[in-house]
């Protein structure tokens, strides 16, 4: 994978097949969405079991997000508005759940305890749709594990011609917490009947790429439309070309002014500066739970950042991080082993020779969550 930013992919009538579904993910599909405000709970099941048997034949890390309907014109207890749906997504252990037509910090926070008194480990997406939700996004993106930037209720609800600055400032608000944001609605609508996009919609794209976003979403493009693999690929293609331009130094500049007085996030950070200075291949980091790629995909580094990790959960959920490739691998007991399994990872997955440079980011003592604090710059 070369491209940094992934596509979310909208599962439908329109690719439920297996033959369908292998296409996009080899198109570029990073993560399948299902929309539970359609179909049934078996429909779900069955495309969820396809998704991740073809993810695992092909060897992708494939995350699943479960879009869950909410209330639209009402407030109920957010039992009632999201129990029957937490529940599934929790029977099929999906990678994330994204919450639609949240109004409020408050409401954010007791889908939260719910799922704690579920025992349910689900990272949430609040789509930001609402003009109470923009309006404390900055509180919901502390409490939040992501956002998606919908901006077609959103559109409705601040009218239309303020989206494109709203859209900029979420994902900058996003960029900021080093949380991942999708943006949303359209974006290639002209394909749900023509096989090629509209220029404006091309533009739409790159400028999504360039504002910063972690993924683009396809909706009715690939659930209802009759081109969903041709769709995929656009978006690809169009990602691909725009990340050409992006301010990669600039940016690495900017969040390096607005640092944390955390050893973790100052490791992260040095990382991605070395890896720039030194024009090393790539960054491998290694990481328990996931949040040591997090904190390097905040910076923008133009390398590819290689996650390596035990876990199975953690490499899904990667896959909605900008810039992260993840990798699975067993977890290295002593730090000889750390970089002799980079070299390996390296290798492998193509993104160094023998001779090149890498950056490798781990934590000491090895296997503890949050403890990264160590950067080494190790040639292949």
């Amino acid at each position: 994978m070369k491209r940094h930013v992934k596509i979310v992919c909208t599962l439908g009538p329109a690719s439920s097949s297996p033959e369908v579904i292998e296409r996009m993910l080899k198109g570029g599909m990073d993560i399948a969405r299902l929309n539970l405000a359609h179909g049934n709970f078996e429909e779900h099941s069955r495309l969820i079991s396809e998704v991740r048997l073809l993810s695992q034949k092909l060897k992708y890390p494939t995350s699943i997000l479960l879009d869950l309907p909410g209330l639209k014109y009402r407030v109920g207890d957010m039992r009632d508005v999201f129990g029957e749906h937490l529940k599934f997504a929790d029977s099929q252990k999906v990678d994330f759940i994204a919450l639609s037509f949240i109004s409020s910090l408050r409401q954010v926070k007791e889908v939260k305890a719910l799922l704690k008194r579920m025992n349910a480990d689900m990272p949430i997406i609040v789509k930001i749709e609402r003009a109470q939700a923009l309006e404390q996004s900055s509180a919901i993106l502390e409490v939040a594990d992501g956002i998606m930037v919908a901006r077609g209720d959103l559109a409705i609800e601040i009218s239309i011609e303020k989206v494109p600055l709203v859209q900029k400032k979420l994902i900058k608000e996003a960029n900021r917490y080093g949380k991942p944001v999708i943006t949303a609605t359209q974006m290639l609508e002209s394909m749900v009947n023509s096989a090629t996009p509209t220029r404006a919609e091309a533009a739409d794209v790159a400028n999504a790429v360039l504002d910063g976003t972690d993924a683009l979403m396809l909706s009715e493009e690939t659930a209802t439309g009759s081109y969903p693999v041709e769709a995929t690929k656009t978006m690809a293609k169009i990602a691909l070309e725009a990340e050409a331009a992006f301010p990669y130094e600039q940016m690495l500049r900017e969040w390096s002014r607005n640092i944390l007085h955390e050893v973790d996030d100052a490791t992260a950070r040095a990382a991605c500066q070395i890896a720039y200075q030194v024009e090393a291949k790539a960054i491998i980091a290694f990481t328990t739970g996931g949040t040591t790629a997090l904190r390097l995909a905040k910076y923008r580094p133009q390398h590819l950042i290689l996650a390596v990790t035990h876990s199975e959960t953690v490499v899904r959920r990667l896959s909605l991080a900008w810039g992260v490739l993840p990798v699975m691998k067993p977890e290295p007991t002593k730090l000889e082993e750390v970089f002799e399994l980079a070299r390996e990872v390296a290798l492998e997955t193509d993104v160094a020779r023998r001779g090149d440079l890498i950056v490798i980011t781990a934590g000491l003592p090895l296997a503890v969550p949050g403890s990264t604090n160590l950067v080494k710059v190790h040639s292949v």
